[in-house]
């Protein structure tokens, strides 16, 4: 999402239709800053949006800065009931000097103030690539005359460097460090260390899907396409993918070519089958009749910032320890128990959520961190599923009486 605001805050975007001016509106402000003491010349210029599902605008606002230093105050009017995210550039000489990429915000009908957003240094990585190396994640990006290599947290500056096929880069500091990209595989040598297998990972949007049961359908959202099936496969239709219109609380594709209309609402969808929680209510209308499902992946309600576990099969947790759980992409997961770090796999079908064997760290702890380390990674293997109670709180469920395992919110 963040490389389509960044390339939309330097151009004119088309922007999905707004709703009407009797729909209702909040707002979501906030502050902008940086730390490094760099003072931005007068022509600065300040890009602040904030976009919902389906790549959508819901606001954007442009300034100058006219000399004006951080931080700056913002505040944008979105329609009620949707989630989103709000990114922000600031554009020096028609070039990104300082980003914040994809802050979220909750669907909910009141106004949301999410503080000072922290901006970085714009790098290549914005329009980077990222490659899988055997378990290692590295991002190599290029533009204009910059480009960086990102290992484990390191940042390279890289320089080009003769080769005889594809694009050969080099560390400007250390010539043992390079990266030789051909085509959808690099070979990338850190410190003189090759890292393995170097595969370009496709970051592109994956179709998007909603569906249900009783008949059994589907709609499958593709980047030009929309695909249509109902009634157990009996009936199927494709249309060119019709432009989003934003409605109060959701978004509509209208497909009156194949008499059919797609509504997906902001809002937590328990598939009636197996439970499992999906981000979107989706209603399909379709010759008359009014299908009723769920939408969106499952996934995206668990990655993204870290989980703080706050309970562990109902009881507390140790006054002061700090433990997580992180859902990664590619069904990586990691955390802490409050003593040590723990790292490894958790799969997601569409029945249910599982983790694999976690490999922790070797540090002792007060006996009572060590208790609690124990009960934390017992849970983490007998978790089946996952779910939300009333309050938000996202829980892990398993056992043989399948109850509630961990309980975790976000900070």
């Amino acid at each position: 999402m963040f490389r389509h605001f960044l390339q939309a805050s330097a151009l004119t975007l088309a922007v999905a239709p707004a709703v009407t001016a009797q729909e209702v509106t909040r707002q979501i402000s906030g502050q902008l800053t940086y730390l490094p003491k760099i003072a931005l010349p007068d022509t600065a210029q300040v890009t602040i949006g904030a976009q919902g599902a389906f790549q959508t605008e819901l606001d954007l606002h442009r300034f100058q800065t006219d000399g004006a230093q951080v931080p700056f105050d913002f505040q944008l009017t979105v329609p009620k009931g949707l989630s989103g995210e709000v990114s922000a550039t600031i554009r020096v000489k028609d070039a990104p000097w300082w980003v914040a990429q994809n802050t979220p915000f909750p669907a909910g009908d009141t106004a949301v103030d999410l503080g000072m957003i922290r901006l970085e240094r714009f790098t290549p990585l914005a329009f980077g690539t990222r490659f899988e190396c055997g378990g290692t994640d590295v991002e190599f990006g290029v533009m204009e005359d910059q480009a960086t290599l990102r290992v484990n947290g390191q940042d390279f500056e890289m320089i080009p460097a003769i080769s005889a096929s594809g694009a050969r880069y080099v560390s400007k500091s250390d010539d043992t460090t390079e990266v030789w990209s051909k085509g959808e595989t690099a070979m990338i040598t850190v410190a003189g260390e090759a890292l393995p297998d170097c595969v370009k990972v496709d970051d592109s949007a994956t179709p998007y899907r909603a569906g249900g049961n009783e008949p059994g359908w589907h709609v499958i959202l593709g980047p030009s396409d929309i695909e249509v099936v109902a009634d157990y496969g009996a009936l199927t239709r494709s249309a060119p993918r019709p432009d989003v219109q934003i409605v109060s609380g959701g978004y509509v594709f209208d497909m009156p070519g194949i008499d059919a209309r797609l509504t997906v609402e902001d809002m937590l969808c328990r598939d009636d089958a197996t439970g499992m929680p999906h981000p979107h209510r989706a209603t399909l209308d379709i010759d008359g009749r009014a299908l009723r499902g769920c939408g969106g992946d499952p996934a995206s309600l668990l990655t993204g910032d870290a989980w703080q576990i706050q309970e562990i099969a109902g009881h507390g947790i140790v006054d002061a320890s700090n433990i997580t759980v992180l859902f990664g992409e590619k069904g990586r997961a990691s955390g802490s128990t409050g003593c040590n770090r723990f790292t490894g796999s958790y799969d997601l079908t569409g029945e249910s959520l599982r983790f694999g064997q976690m490999g922790v760290t070797m540090m002792a702890c007060p006996d009572a961190l060590m208790t609690q380390e124990r009960r934390v990674l017992d849970a983490l293997e007998q978790v089946r599923r996952f779910d939300f109670n009333k309050n938000g709180a996202l829980v892990l469920i398993g056992g043989p009486e399948d109850t509630p395992l961990l309980t975790t919110r976000r900070p």
